[in-house]
């Protein structure tokens, strides 16, 4: 039987504050990263499932300096 997780994605301005959250089911960790990979624009994104930071992606520097 296949079982799905629960994940957020965080957006964190250039000053280390939260500002919006994104849930994410995902069937394992590597998809999770997937998928929040995929959300990095402008600002950073940290991965977490439940108390535990998956990984964070950093935005790309062009656009983090703006």
């Amino acid at each position: 039987m296949r079982s799905i997780k629960h994940y957020r994605a965080f957006q964190i301005d250039p000053d280390g504050h939260v500002f919006g959250c994104i849930n994410l089911v995902c069937d394992d960790d590597e998809e999770a990263k997937r998928e929040a990979a995929a959300l990095v624009l402008a600002h950073r994104i940290e991965l977490w499932r439940l108390d535990r930071r998956i990984a964070k992606f950093e935005a790309p520097q062009e656009v983090a300096r703006q």
